[in-house]
């Protein structure tokens, strides 16, 4: 099977200076957890596992905002455990310090000057830390987005009745790398019953007994095969649940090498 193309209906290339807006945290953490959100005109689930302790290195923060707007953050900073969970925490203050930034790539060139420098002058060790962050209008339905290293997210197409990957060569460097870095801004529009699937890397290279990652396609299927077998309409609960056991599934343990974190957006009909 070959990924379809989705090209993006706006592009383009923003710096960190953007027009403010207030935003406010409905809910951010790096624990194990597994929550829903209703946001404007759109639901919200994100399901987390730590690997091998009660809080990780995958944050997760979703935030209203002004002008009708929601905002999603995942990041997954190198590494589990105490010293990634220590990144996430320092990550999240830094959100809080940055929030009212409009655009998604304005806010990750924030993040990532911020970032850098604090390891610079940190006598620990702040890690090199991916992000994906987006933000969707309730009013337009148009859905902005951004990566920092992060692996692509995917779209689900309701009309279609299938998945295909979001973004293809906005990778960019990750946060901690280099001052300066500017990040690319795409956009989509999200009809009703539309879903976006944001995911760290922990559920794509889990490794199956015999030592064979999932990969991005192989999740892909697994997306697509899990949506398939659930009777309609579809709780994204259980969504989140069941493909959670998919990785698990595959990996032929529920004990997981990396923290997984699955953060599932779905427009409101």
């Amino acid at each position: 099977m070959k990924f379809k193309k989705i090209e993006p209906e706006v592009f383009a290339c923003t710096t960190s200076a953007a027009r403010p807006f207030g935003c406010m945290e409905l809910w951010a953490g790096n624990e194990r957890a597994h929550r829903s959100l209703e946001l404007a005109g759109l639901e919200a689930d994100v399901i987390a596992i730590p690997s091998g302790a009660d809080r990780g290195g995958d944050l997760s923060a979703v935030f209203s905002c002004s002008d009708n707007i929601a905002r999603v953050v995942l990041a997954d900073c190198v590494g589990h455990g105490f010293v990634a969970s220590g990144v996430a925490r320092h990550v999240h203050h830094l959100l809080h310090k940055f929030q009212d930034i409009r655009d998604t790539a304005g806010l990750l060139a924030s993040l990532n000057d911020e970032f850098t420098l604090d390891s610079e002058k940190s006598k620990g060790a702040l890690r090199l830390t991916t992000v994906v962050t987006g933000t969707f209008d309730g009013g337009t339905g148009e859905f902005n987005f951004a990566y920092a290293a992060h692996p692509r997210m995917l779209l689900w197409r309701a009309r279609e009745g299938k998945f295909f990957e979001l973004g293809e060569g906005m990778e960019n460097l990750p946060l901690g790398f280099v001052t300066g870095e500017m990040y690319n801004e795409q956009s989509i529009q999200l009809r009703p019953g539309d879903m976006v699937l944001a995911f760290s890397d922990g559920a794509t290279e889990a490794q199956s007994p015999a030592g064979e990652q999932l990969t991005a396609r192989g999740f892909l299927h697994l997306a697509e095969a899990t949506l398939g077998k659930l009777p309609g309409p579809v709780k994204l609960t259980d969504f989140s649940a069941a493909l959670l056991e998919g990785v698990q599934s595959h990996r032929g343990s529920s004990e997981l090498d990396d923290d997984v974190t699955l953060l599932t957006l779905r427009r409101s009909g």
